[in-house]
């Protein structure tokens, strides 16, 4: 089950990032007919090379990667709540689409932790089990 949360939330990040050359912005500019796509703005670029590396992170086995999907999100939601852009622009379906799938591998991402560490991940094979404690508080004698 762990390798199946990990590909969904990699998914889930991959898509956020595939979001970005989706409209970020609809009705901006002075006039307010432009659509503006996500890689145009420097944010959506960030936002961009933060899934791309979140994606690197995941497939590295790197177990603090929900930091970067959430970071994401919470880009993504910035700009859902207060549009960054000339004009009043109203936030368009990429922004939409990212927080959405970055939320999905945030709780993917955490689950997908906190049950390796229960699961006693990167131990070693004869060393007993370490109930709710590490350490010497752990260790039963």
């Amino acid at each position: 089950m762990s390798v199946a949360r990990k590909w969904i939330a990699q998914v889930c990040v991959a898509v956020a990032g595939a979001a970005m050359f989706l409209p970020w912005h609809v009705n901006a500019g002075l006039g307010g007919n432009q659509t503006v796509r996500g890689v145009s703005t420097g944010i959506g670029r960030i936002l961009l090379v933060i899934c791309i590396v979140t994606v690197v992170l995941v497939q590295l086995r790197w177990r603090p990667a929900w930091i970067g999907a959430g970071f994401a999100g919470a880009i993504a939601i910035r700009e859902l709540v207060s549009p960054s852009g000339i004009g009043n622009p109203d936030p368009g379906l990429g922004p939409q689409i990212a927080f959405i799938t970055c939320a999905a591998a945030v709780v993917l991402l955490g689950w997908n932790m906190f049950a390796g560490v229960a699961a006693g991940e990167g131990r070693d094979p004869g060393e007993p089990p370490r109930w709710f404690f590490s350490g010497p508080l752990g260790r039963r004698r």
